[in-house]
C-alpha cells in the first residue's frame, strides 16, 4: 500500500500559503502517496479548483464552523452545539490579549478526525499544530511556520510547548530558518528549509487565459496580494499620488481582499486616483493580469518568502520591491529586480526610473528568464523527508 498523508490547511483562499499547498499537491507524485487535504475553514476557497485528481478532500463541519469564527457562531447554537458555541464565544475573546491561548482552546475545540496516517502536514502551524499533536494519528508529524518568526511571534508560548512534540519543522527560507532557530535553540535540529514551490507549468497555462481590464493605454502596474498595511497598500497608494503628480501615465491594478484595516476606498478619492486605480478583488487566477502588467510592484513591510513573487518570477515581469527582511532570498537590487526603501517616495521613484529604462526591464525580464526554479530537487527533499517513517 502507498503511504498515506494528510495534509492540514486552513483554506484555499488567494494567500501565499493557500497557492503554495496547491502548487505543492501539482507537483507532488501521487502514485507514491495516498493524499488527502483537511480543509479547516469553509469560507471562499477560491484556488479549490486548481487542485489536481486524486486528492481526497477531507471537511468537518463543525470544525468549520469555528474556524468562522462570529460567523460560526449561531450555526453552532443551531445543531445544538452549545459547549462549543461557549467555547468558541471564550476564544474569540481571548484572541484580543493572548493568541497562544486562544489558539490552544481552538485545537481542543476541534473535533478528532477519523483515520490514521503515515505522515501528517500542518502546513499552517499555531491552531492547526497543537490539533494534529493532540488529536490527531500518525507515525510522523510535521509542521510549516511560513514566516520570519520574529515578525509573528504571538504564539510563542503555546509553540515552545508544542514544537518539541513535531518530528520536523518546515520554513521557506534561511532567514526564516535562523529566526526559528534564534527563539527555539532546543528545536535547531529540526528545523529545515523547503522552499514554496511553484508549478511553471500551471503558472504559464493560467496565464493565457483573458484578462480584459488590463487593456489600457498606459504603464500598467500590478500587485497581488490582500490589501492592507502590513503589504504596504496605504504607501502604494501615496507613492501613485506621487507619480500623478509628477505627470506619469499609469494605471495600477490591485489583485487581493480588502482587509478592512483603513478605508482604501476613501483614500484613493482624496488623493485624486479614480481613474489610476483599480481594485479587482479576489481572482482564482491573478497570473493572466500579472502576464499582462508591464510591471510588477510589492510594497510589503515583510514577508517569509513571497509566493506572488516567485510567480512574478516565473512569468518574468520585471519588480520593484520593497527592503523587507527576507527580500534578498529572491532578488538582487539592479540584477533581476529594483529593491527600494519602505517609503511612497522611494517606491514612486523605482517605478518612474524602471519604467523609464527600457533595457534595464530587458535585463531583469532576461536574468529571471534563466532562474527556473529547482522543483525536482526540492521535490527529492520532500519526498526524502516523507520516506522517513
Amino acid at each position: 500500500m502507498k503511504p498515506s498523508i494528510l495534509f492540514i490547511i486552513s483554506n484555499l483562499g488567494e494567500g501565499g500559503v493557500s497557492k503554495s499547498i496547491v502548487n505543492l499537491l501539482n507537483l507532488i507524485d501521487r502514485k507514491r502517496f495516498d493524499i488527502s487535504l483537511l480543509i479547516c475553514g469553509d469560507g471562499a476557497n477560491l484556488l479549490e479548483p486548481l487542485l489536481p485528481d486524486g486528492i481526497t478532500v477531507i471537511r468537518h463541519r463543525r470544525i468549520a464552523r469555528l474556524f468562522a469564527g462570529p460567523s460560526g457562531l449561531l450555526p453552532l447554537l443551531q445543531e445544538g452545539a452549545f459547549a462549543a458555541f461557549v467555547g468558541s464565544c471564550a476564544r474569540l475573546l481571548l484572541s484580543r490579549f493572548d493568541k497562544a491561548k486562544a489558539g490552544t482552546l481552538l485545537a481542543r475545540l476541534m473535533p478528532a478526525i477519523e483515520g490514521e496516517f503515515d505522515v501528517i502536514v500542518d502546513y499552517n502551524g499555531q491552531q492547526q499544530l497543537y490539533y494534529m499533536i493532540d488529536k490527531l494519528k500518525a507515525r510522523k508529524k510535521y509542521t510549516f511556520f511560513h514566516s520570519d518568526y520574529a515578525k509573528w511571534p504571538y504564539y510563542y508560548m503555546a509553540d515552545k510547548r508544542y514544537f518539541p512534540k513535531a518530528d520536523g519543522i518546515f520554513t521557506i527560507s534561511e532567514i526564516c530558518a535562523a529566526s526559528l532557530r534564534a527563539f527555539f535553540p532546543d528545536e535547531a535540529h529540526k528545523i529545515q528549509v523547503i522552499p514554496n514551490l511553484s508549478s511553471p507549468e500551471l503558472i504559464h497555462k493560467l496565464a493565457r487565459e483573458e484578462a480584459p481590464e488590463m487593456n489600457v493605454s498606459a504603464l500598467r502596474l500590478i500587485t497581488v496580494g490582500h490589501i492592507s498595511k502590513n503589504k504596504g497598500s496605504d504607501l502604494a497608494l501615496k507613492a501613485a499620488k506621487i507619480m500623478k503628480d509628477k505627470g506619469m501615465n499609469f494605471h495600477w491594478f490591485f489583485i487581493g481582499k480588502d482587509s478592512g484595516d483603513m478605508d482604501y476606498k476613501s483614500l484613493i478619492k482624496e488623493l485624486g486616483l479614480d481613474e489610476n486605480i483599480t481594485f479587482l478583488g479576489l481572482r482564482r487566477n491573478p497570473y493572466a493580469y500579472t502576464s499582462r502588467a508591464d510591471i510588477f510592484v510589492h510594497p510589503s513591510l515583510f514577508e517569509g518568502r513571497s509566493i506572488a513573487l516567485d510567480e512574478a518570477k516565473i512569468l518574468a515581469k520585471p519588480v520593484v520591491v520593497t527592503n523587507f527582511s527576507t527580500v534578498n532570498d529572491q532578488f538582487t537590487n539592479g540584477v533581476n529586480a529594483t529593491i527600494v526603501e519602505m517609503t511612497p517616495e522611494a517606491i514612486a521613484e523605482g517605478i518612474r526610473t524602471l519604467a523609464e529604462n527600457p533595457a534595464l526591464q530587458r535585463s531583469y525580464i532576461e536574468r529571471l528568464k534563466s532562474e527556473t526554479p529547482d522543483n525536482d530537487a526540492q521535490l527529492a527533499n520532500i519526498y526524502r523527508l516523507l520516506s522517513k517513517m
